[in-house]
């Protein structure tokens, strides 16, 4: 993928998103992004048709289209198979129907990170609530100054026990930004699952939301056995998709609370149930937003044309000149990690003697668009994109610096 002819350059990317002109976008790419017109014109082209015979387009294309769809996510993951992804409205109906449909045992726990989302922290409390099971929230590291990839596997490792049924953690914290090392986590387990039974092996679930269409690893790369996300923050995907991958062997250890369609249809064909789980049976039915599911191919298809690793250097190169700028700021607390293999495309940070919201608010009052983090800490977020500019990133800290 990284050899093959790019389509865009930086400043025509930029002509791809219609963002109001006159404000620097850097707080949209870890919430919900603008629709590049790539995206938006396949949402319209599929909506037309829809309008047009809802009934035969539907019939006679919706089997192919969802399809196409995990063909294509299969191939951005580094997947062979692509019946091993489930397509979903969000990563927090990924997190609940995953979580809910857990084959959880009453005495059995689930370890999950202080720093996961509230989709994640909720879907795991409801179902331990109805299965009996357990779980705890456990540190991962001491100080985030000085934090580091060996402390937070040790920390993770030292919790485990012999009831430890699944580990809930988030690859890129929404609060903070810092990385979690996925994989090496991954490996540890598989030295300790190797001891275990296939029933008793611990799963490790993975909220992969702000890694996801900026970090550079495969499926196989991260290790994990659920990597579930959403396809509309920094893939730039159509709003309301996302998706599960899975290997076939942590499928068999969930099963569906939301009815499939594929399994419907197989059994009005006086078919038997499949006898293996996977992606396609995990795919919650009903009828959902089509025109935006089957864009979500196109999406896969605009970063393709761009370029995994082109993407990959153009966040870090973004986040790490907005990192040394805040940093070098006295007024300024920055706690997200410098290192790449700790950050991603989120900085959270505080400005002194101001509320995160009185800063956020400052700063769009001189045209900047930043969030606060929804969580206790509430810190300033900028998150830099693939249509933002060094350019951009130099007013963004000069603004920054006048909070003083």
């Amino acid at each position: 993928m990284s050899n093959q002819k790019v389509a865009y350059d930086w400043s025509s990317l930029r002509e791809q998103f219609n963002l109001e002109k006159d404000l620097i976008h850097i707080g949209s790419s870890q919430f919900i992004s603008s629709h590049p017109m790539y995206i938006h014109k396949a949402i319209e082209r599929y909506r037309s048709e829809l309008d047009k015979n809802p009934t035969k387009f539907t019939e006679n294309n919706e089997k192919d289209y969802a399809q196409d769809v995990r063909i294509k996510a299969s191939k951005y993951l580094g997947m062979e198979n692509p019946n091993h992804i489930a397509l979903t409205d969000s990563a927090t109906m990924g997190l609940g129907i995953i979580y809910t449909g857990l084959n959880l045992q009453r005495g059995q726990e689930i370890l999950s990170s202080e720093h996961n989302h509230y989709s994640q922290q909720e879907a795991i409390k409801r179902a331990t609530d109805r299965t009996s099971a357990t779980y705890r929230e456990i540190p991962i590291y001491d100080h985030l100054s000085s934090v580091t990839e060996e402390e937070i596997v040790d920390k993770v490792l030292k919790q485990i026990g012999d009831n430890t049924k699944a580990i809930g953690i988030t690859w890129v914290h929404s609060d903070t930004g810092l990385k979690m090392p996925i994989s090496k986590i991954s490996d540890a387990l598989l030295k300790i699952n190797e001891k275990r039974e296939e029933s008793e092996k611990i799963l490790l679930i993975v909220d992969g939301v702000h890694g996801f269409g900026i970090e550079k690893e495969t499926f196989e790369e991260l290790g994990c056995d659920f990597f579930i996300t959403s396809g509309h923050k920094w893939l730039y995907g159509p709003r309301g998709t996302g998706l599960i991958a899975a290997t076939s062997e942590a499928w068999q250890h969930v099963y569906p609370v939301i009815p499939s369609f594929r399994i419907m249809n197989e059994v009005s064909k006086k078919q038997s149930r499949p006898e293996k789980m996977d992606g396609k049976q995990m795919t919650p039915g009903g009828f959902h937003a089509m025109e935006h599911r089957w864009a979500l191919k196109e999406a896969f298809e605009f970063m393709e044309k761009i370029g995994k690793h082109r993407i990959y250097n153009r966040v870090h190169e973004l986040t790490r000149q907005a990192k040394e700028g805040l940093a070098s700021m006295n007024h300024v607390c920055l706690h997200t990690p410098m290192e790449d293999r700790l950050s991603a495309g989120i900085i959270a940070f505080e400005v002194k003697g101001q509320t995160s919201k009185q800063a956020v608010q400052k700063l769009y009052e001189k045209k900047i668009v930043a969030t606060v983090a929804p969580y206790r800490s509430e810190y300033v977020r900028i998150t830099p994109g693939i249509f933002n500019t060094p350019e951009e990133i130099d007013r963004v800290l000069q603004a920054i610096q006048d909070l003083k």
